[in-house]
């Protein structure tokens, strides 16, 4: 408002609907763009060994797998699967579309440039098998570029399915890392637009830290190596093909996910959503184990609990309290991002997750430190700091404040 003076917020909101200049400069002030080359690679994993198999068997009549990788901001992971495609030799017999609600990240992802940063987790094979020099950026080959298809489209907002507009019939979707930010009621929405757009038999994706969508439509629903994968049932007449196993996660012991129940819709709240008594008493379990020097046990503890339980902070909390103790700073911090998400107002979260990043991202630490600050001073000062109860809001308060001065002074900053 300030940069188009635009003085209330009711000529904002008017003029939002009016000036598509001033709405792509608002979804890209609110939100978050991003993304790299092969993001969360377990699921790939998944893909490549289990879904894509599954679907060729499925395909015997010739037909082409459909994909579609929503919130696809500039392109790299639609881009993405078809490199995954093309190596499984299946380029040809798959179409590939994408959608976000930035029009600037879309015309980004149809240039298909890139630069260093978005192919940091990419293996140099693919890199120099899939991608052209070009000064300090790489440009993907043109042969994959045409195999992405790319639409401008407001999740939540526009009507789904549309089999007018060709978005309808998937047998994979992708919707990762977006639902986190919406609220239930949009969440809910979206999930029954998502299993409308299925095919049968066909299978939808989320992050880790996206909210689960058992729930909120009639996903068949199972807990694999990389995840939680929702399917669309396959009709009583078709044909289910079997299903191979999903591939292990650093070692970890799993079920195939033909063994695993599905998890219905409806399902009793007790079953699925444990009650307040029940999550307190397996964080007492975890937290008795930390306590007594068990970092590694109540390290495997907790990660088996967040995945039964995903959205209890405290769970997400322990689990990266647990990692730190075992110096295992990178799971660490991605689980007290987790609780950040479920939580931005746990100054406990905020503070671990500043201390686990100070070394390797500065600037990232500083605004966790920072988060803490302003968290604990709008709070009594004698008042105890939830999942931190050893310290009050006065004291983290302080805390923060030293760290952020520690930081500021080794690299070489004015000291606020």
């Amino acid at each position: 408002m300030v940069l188009r003076d635009i003085g209330d917020s009711r000529s904002f909101l008017d003029r939002l609907s009016l000036d598509e200049d001033l709405t792509d400069d608002a979804i890209a002030a609110i939100t978050v763009g991003e993304t790299h080359f092969f993001r969360g690679p377990d699921q790939f994993q998944l893909i490549r060994q289990t879904i894509l198999p599954e679907l060729r068997r499925r395909r015997s009549d010739g037909s082409r797998v459909r994909i579609w990788s929503l919130g696809c901001a500039t392109g790299e992971e639609p881009y993405s699967l078809a490199i995954l495609c093309d190596v499984e030799g299946l380029l040809e017999d798959v179409r590939i579309s994408a959608a976000d609600i930035s029009r600037r990240a879309l015309v980004t992802a149809k240039a298909a440039e890139y630069g260093e940063w978005s192919l940091r987790n990419t293996d140099h094979k693919l890199r120099k098998r899939y991608f052209t020099p070009c000064e300090e950026r790489f440009r993907l080959h043109e042969r994959l570029r045409r195999k992405v298809e790319f639409a401008h489209l407001s999740l939540g907002a526009d009507e789904l399915p549309a089999p007018e507009r060709d978005l309808a019939g998937f047998d994979l979707i992708l919707c990762r890392n977006v639902l986190v930010y919406l609220d239930a009621i949009a969440v809910r929405r979206i999930a029954r637009q998502l299993h409308a757009c299925l095919a049968d038999g066909g299978w939808l994706l989320t992050a880790p830290t996206d909210p689960p969508l058992w729930k909120c439509a009639p996903f068949e629903t199972s807990l694999t190596a990389a995840g939680v994968v929702y399917r669309r049932m396959i009709a009583q007449h078709a044909t289910r093909s079997p299903t191979s196993c999903a591939p292990p996660v650093q070692g970890r012991p799993h079920k195939p996910v033909s063994q695993l129940p599905p998890a219905q819709v409806c399902v009793d709240d007790q079953r699925r959503a444990p009650g307040d008594e029940t999550l307190k008493a397996i964080a007492r379990q975890i937290r008795s184990h930390f306590d007594l020097g068990e970092t590694r046990e109540a390290a495997r503890l907790a990660v088996q609990a967040t995945e039964s339980h995903p959205l209890s902070a405290e769970l997400h909390f322990l689990q990266g309290l647990s990692q730190m103790a075992n110096e295992d700073n990178d799971a660490a911090a991605a689980a007290l991002r987790r609780v950040v998400y479920l939580d931005s107002t746990l100054a406990a979260a905020q503070f671990f997750l500043g201390v686990c990043l100070k070394n390797s991202d500065s600037q990232a630490a500083l605004r966790s430190f920072e988060n803490v600050r302003l968290i604990c001073i709008s709070r009594p000062p004698h008042e105890r700091v939830a999942l931190m109860s050893e310290a009050t809001a006065g004291e983290l308060a302080q805390r923060a404040r030293r760290e952020i001065g520690n930081i500021r002074r080794s690299s070489g900053s004015e000291v606020l």
